[in-house]
């Protein structure tokens, strides 16, 4: 179903009352517009420059180069970068691969590389070809899908999913019902019900949560490697379904499905696999330990960058589902706000392939991972493995796709926030275009301004109140329309005119969460809060342009907080600092919070990171120090599951 533009479920598929705008619909400004120009000026602008893995020999391009996941990882970022930021030198950097991928196509249908007949990077390419459809309207990409699809269809059963692309069927399912949306075709729904028996149990995996102890409880990996193969490993153990990017994709197959069969237990799978996934391996910044497989709830556990911009983009097509409450939205800022810019240099040249959430060396050494190897948490071109060097630069650009969503009833929510614009359709076809003027989530209030209008039109405007959120104002034209409460949506539905201007004004309380060993997290607004410690870089090599680097600390970083647990704001004064370009920099961070801790001279570094979280509440005779914290995104060393002593 089509209206005003935007493609909703509808016909043969479970209705949403929200859906996704085409992408290039909302536009980047501020604060967000500078991190994608960083992104441009950095690995993403010219990894095809020196990196061979996409560079001009790539089997993605016809040379006889790495021709499964890399070229199209990279495409799948660098494509809607460079029309986002309207990049002729990106855009001219993409194209030979659209084009090289358009034309490849066989007659049977089938496309990409002839060395490599894996269904799993095609379905990566599809969700390329996706965006590039959305950014330019070339009417080849639905042709080509709808051919390729019918080979799929021909050959699914007798060439079964198989290895990665079993795992990660979901994509291929998101990939046919956004084709299906565009042309009614029910067959391919058919194709899409074959490609989730095929795919691994989801549901089942996270509706009754086997994995509720780290991997190497269960298996010893290294023993496992000296003795067996990789199918008799695979077999044993079920890699595929404790591998955490996996697991981050595969949390929205569910969601897809149930698009399809109506099934509640599909539907509820997803809620139950994320509650199951934060309390088993959940860690403060919104994600879960993954090293290379789900690994408990330390905070010295690391999590994979993969698994941070595949769990964006899978909670991105999953906000339409569980559009009812802001449970989606909410975690989408606080991944976003704080897992994605900790792990990437300051200025995108450089990543981490494993990020710690108390992080105190960045070094070459063996730590407590499942299976990743000495360099998996330094700052470089590509620790441990490649795929997260060329996986990495689809996080900031495809956010832009959870900032605003259309409604069917006519209008627009604000579902997720960030400087931008948005340009849309609304009731009875009327162009709007809406300012979104903020610095959040730095600070609490976000002004929407209605620059262009076509004519007066009356349509509802729906706004997220965040869940941490206890009382939002919202005032229209300097009036104080109500109070709204956190965790639902404030509709306001008017005859808006051009220049009418939204405040909404979220106060940010600083709260307290638990964790590992009742390690306490500190929270403000969508922004988690760490340890400031300074950082001493060293260049390991060079690698590249840019080299990889060890980060040493150069102050200490064992302390507990003293907390007045009844009343946590009691505890901190918040400072705030003007805004600098990047403000995901321990240097000049906008907002820094200053509190009483003790050190702990227990709490030692073991295998060359934080020692275990002591259980709190703690004692320290220790003299009390004025310690800062600063946003987890801004701090490349930092502890942000601290432990902490009663005040009260």
């Amino acid at each position: 179903m089509k209206r005003n533009g935007v493609f909703f479920k509808g016909d043969k598929l479970i209705h949403t009352k929200t859906a996704e705008l085409p992408l290039g619909s909302v536009l980047p400004e501020g604060w967000l517009h500078e991190q994608l120009v960083l992104q441009s000026e950095g690995l993403t602008g010219h990894l095809d420059e020196f990196w061979d893995s996409v560079g001009p020999n790539s089997g993605w391009l016809g040379g006889t180069g790495e021709n499964w996941e890399r070229g199209p990882y990279y495409l799948d970022g660098l494509v809607p970068l460079a029309y986002l930021l309207n990049d002729e030198d990106l855009i001219m950097k993409a194209l030979p691969w659209i084009e090289w991928t358009l034309e490849s196509q066989t007659p049977d249908g089938d496309f990409g590389p002839r060395s490599n007949a894996d269904w799993w990077p095609r379905m990566v390419m599809l969700k390329v070809l996706i965006q590039y459809h959305e950014l330019t309207g070339d009417s080849r990409v639905i042709d080509f899908m709808l051919r390729y699809y019918g080979f799929v269809r021909k050959n699914i059963e007798s060439k079964p999913l198989y290895s990665w692309g079993q795992a990660r069927g979901g994509e291929l399912i998101y990939c046919i019902q956004w084709l299906y949306d565009r042309t009614g075709s029910e067959w391919l729904l058919e194709l899409s019900e074959i490609i989730h028996r095929q795919t691994l149990d989801w549901t089942g995996v996270f509706n009754d949560f086997p994995f509720t102890r780290p991997t190497g409880f269960y298996y010893n990996w290294h023993h496992m490697a000296r003795s067996y193969n990789w199918d008799e490993i695979n077999r044993l153990m079920q890699y595929h379904l404790t591998h955490i990017v996996n697991v981050t994709m595969g949390i929205k197959e569910p969601g897809l499905f149930y698009l399809q069969s109506g099934d509640e237990t599909h539907r509820k799978a997803v809620l139950n696999g994320i509650r199951n996934l934060t309390r088993y391996h959940g860690q403060v910044n919104g994600m879960f330990s993954g090293d290379e497989h789900l690994s408990g709830t330390s905070p010295s556990q690391g999590h994979e960058l993969c698994s941070v911009v595949e769990y964006l983009f899978s909670l991105q097509t999953l906000m339409d589902i569980y559009d009812e409450n802001t449970l989606i939205p909410d975690l989408i800022e606080k991944v976003a706000f704080n897992a994605l810019p900790a792990t990437i240099t300051k200025d995108f040249w450089g990543h981490q392939y494993l990020q710690q959430t108390n992080q105190v060396l960045v070094t070459k050494a063996k730590r407590n991972w499942f299976n990743n190897n000495d360099e998996s948490n330094l700052f470089g071109l590509e620790p441990n493995y490649g795929c997260c060097t060329a996986n990495m630069h689809q996080g900031w650009p495809k956010f832009l796709k959870t900032l605003w969503r259309a409604t069917d009833d006519g209008g627009l929510a604000a579902t997720v926030y960030a400087p931008c614009t948005v340009r849309a359709k609304v009731a009875d076809n009327v162009d709007i275009i809406i300012e979104e003027i903020t610095d959040y989530p730095f600070e609490e209030h976000i002004i929407f301004r209605i620059k262009s209008l076509g004519k007066k039109a009356v349509f509802p405007l729906r706004l997220r109140i965040p869940g941490w959120c206890e009382k939002a104002v919202v005032k229209i034209n300097g009036n104080t329309e109500s109070v709204s409460i956190g965790g639902t949506y404030h509709t306001i539905t008017r005859e808006w005119q051009q220049d009418d201007e939204i405040i909404l004004e979220l106060p940010m309380k600083i709260r307290l969460s638990f964790w590992h060993n009742n390690s306490v997290g500190i929270e403000r607004g969508p922004l988690v809060y760490a340890l400031k410690i300074k950082e001493q870089w060293k260049k390991l090599r060079e690698n590249g342009p840019y080299g990889d680097w060890e980060v040493y600390p150069d102050s200490p970083w064992n302390y507990a907080l003293e907390l007045d647990a009844e009343n946590p704001e009691n505890s901190f004064m918040v400072i705030r600092n003007s805004l600098a370009r990047q403000p995901f920099d321990c240097e000049n961070s906008p907002i820094v919070l200053k509190a009483a801790g003790r050190r702990l001279p227990q709490w030692q570094i073991v295998d060359d990171s934080a020692g275990d979280v002591p259980l709190s509440p703690v004692v320290s005779n220790e003299p009390s120090e004025m310690i800062e914290l600063i946003p987890y995104g801004a701090a490349k060393l930092r502890i942000s599951q601290f432990p902490y002593i009663r005040t009260k």
